[in-house]
């Protein structure tokens, strides 16, 4: 390959990865909807440990 060719895969690289860039960042930025159901599920649990339940237990 001749300075030219070099020249020229290296600008095509460099659009590839700018564009892969730019994408990337477009597709992260959409608002995702999580569904009711999911959400129930993700709720934060009750830090508060039981110990009546480890008592009462044979």
């Amino acid at each position: 390959m001749n300075k030219r060719e070099w020249l020229i895969a290296a600008v095509l690289t460099f659009i590839t990865i700018i564009s892969w860039v730019v994408f990337d960042i477009i597709h992260t930025q959409q608002e995702v909807e999580i569904p009711s159901q999911v959400q129930e599920v993700l709720e934060p649990l009750d830090p508060n440990f039981n110990t009546q339940v480890l008592k009462s237990l044979p």
